[in-house]
């Protein structure tokens, strides 16, 4: 009688390369949609930045917020718009959309008359 070498994996190995495969998504994952949520985050930031720009030369011109209007642009994620221009302070705010991966998140950056901001975000 003749015995054969098997060729092939074992059921212990392929569970045991499953179980470092399920190890190295575990400690991947949460990095990778911090990521995500940061480059989310900093797509509405630049574009609160270009709106800031654009409050603050009205301001500097007029020395009031009052009758700012700028035309806005919406993104595939985010709606902006400007809120409470008025007086000494703006605010320039952006939601995400719905049915988007930052549906409810929201980023409201205030512009005071001195100058100086505040950013504020929720929902992420």
């Amino acid at each position: 009688m003749r015995v054969r070498a098997e060729s092939g994996f074992t059921l212990v190995e392929l569970v045991m390369v499953l179980v470092v495969l399920g190890i190295l998504l575990g400690l991947a994952l949460p990095s990778y949609l911090s990521a995500r949520r940061k480059a989310y985050f900093a797509e509405a930031a630049e574009r609160l930045q270009e709106m800031r720009e654009f409050a603050w030369s009205f301001y500097a011109e007029k020395q009031t917020f009052d009758g700012f209007a700028a035309s806005l642009t919406s993104t595939a994620h985010w709606n902006f718009s400007y809120s409470a221009c008025a007086g000494f302070s703006c605010q320039m705010v952006a939601e995400g959309r719905p049915n988007t991966r930052v549906e409810g998140a929201r980023v409201v950056v205030t512009l005071m008359g001195d100058g100086t901001s505040t950013v504020s975000s929720s929902g992420f």
